[in-house]
């Protein structure tokens, strides 16, 4: 049976690194916790001391809403829910539809997908004003932060105004002041001061440089056999062998989230061969089980994507291990976690 493991101390020395830029994280689980399981990765954000999550909508609230005092929603309904829900308003419309007393408002400064308009700001804060909601929270997303170049510093300068103009209309009406957000991954150690708190995804996870990697997905034999020089194997035998060697057919397959390939992929310690089956793949050597990845960065580089399509559609349906290493990392202790 395949496994997920995830690895506590790389987590950690991510979270840790993270926390020296900005103590205060609110910390990105939204689906599935990018395939890592937003359960066993609650756990461990919660032993960590993190108490702000973001999620993608109410039914990941619902499973994780024990673990942390604020779980910030980015696509909720309009009706109201538990106290420790606040829901990210994305338009004037859905504010003006929100039942639900505990938001964060959401400004586009420039990505151009969703969140209030700049020239909406004011009536967004007259609507809040008029309603009684409870402004949590104001935040902004970057489109570039990932790249050299000027637009994130553009993002940045707009959002400070939109934060001192929110600020002044909240000390007017003597309102409680939001805490700010905008610092994502990418822009951890860009930014002149990221704010009140920062909002983390894919650095926790390790993938991007810089981080390391979380999980580790392993495959198990499923059968080996003896391929002889010039036999093919698999669909259409698109690999043919030039010598005789052992192969492995290991439980892992496009089925699990594995892209799509026809002609090979490399894995951690050895090579896939051939075409990828729906459930299955066949390894040069012979394996009793197989590190598909260690390092999602690594494996990446077989494919034309990023490391968050890699992560992120790893199925629910295999396991997940939540492994503890101690200094010379050798296994001390592996908590099995469903889903």
């Amino acid at each position: 049976m395949a496994f997920v493991y995830l690895n506590k101390e790389k987590f950690f020395n991510n979270l840790k690194k993270i926390s020296s830029i900005n103590p205060n994280i609110i910390a990105v689980i939204k689906d599935n916790a990018y395939g890592h399981g937003i359960l066993p990765i609650s756990k461990m954000l919660k032993e960590f001391g993190v108490k702000k999550v973001a999620v993608r909508d109410n039914d990941e609230a619902r499973i994780v809403r024990g673990f942390f005092e604020e779980i910030l929603i980015f696509n909720p309904p309009t009706s109201r829910d538990a106290m420790n829900f606040s829901y990210a308003i994305n338009s004037l419309l859905q504010l003006k539809k929100n039942r639900h007393p505990y938001i964060h408002l959401k400004v586009d400064t420039g990505f151009r997908r969703n969140g209030i308009l700049e020239e909406e700001v004011e009536e967004a804060l007259e609507i809040i004003l008029k309603k009684g909601f409870e402004l949590r929270g104001v935040f902004s997303h970057f489109c570039c932060a990932d790249e050299d170049g000027c637009d994130t510093f553009i993002q940045y300068d707009k959002f400070l105004k939109i934060k001192d103009k929110v600020e002044k209309f909240c000390t007017k009406n003597n309102l409680h002041l939001p805490y700010f957000h905008i610092a994502n991954s990418a822009a951890l150690t860009k930014l002149p001061n990221t704010l009140d708190f920062v909002r983390v995804g894919i650095a926790m996870y390790g993938g991007i440089d810089g981080y390391e990697g979380v999980m580790k997905l392993v495959g198990k034999m499923v059968s080996r056999r003896v391929l002889d020089e010039k036999e093919g194997c698999g669909y259409n035998k698109a690999f043919m062998s030039d010598k005789k060697r052992v192969i492995t057919t290991i439980d892992i397959g496009y089925a699990d989230g594995i892209p799509y390939f026809k002609n090979g992929c490399k894995l951690k310690d050895t090579f896939a061969l051939g075409k990828i089956s729906m459930d299955y793949m066949i390894v040069d050597g012979e394996w009793d089980e197989v590190v598909v990845f260690d390092d999602v960065k690594e494996f990446v580089k077989n494919f034309d994507t990023i490391t968050y399509d890699i992560l992120v559609k790893i199925s629910p349906k295999i396991k997940r291990k939540i492994v503890e290493t101690s200094d010379n990392n050798r296994v001390k202790q592996s908590i099995k976690i469903s889903r």
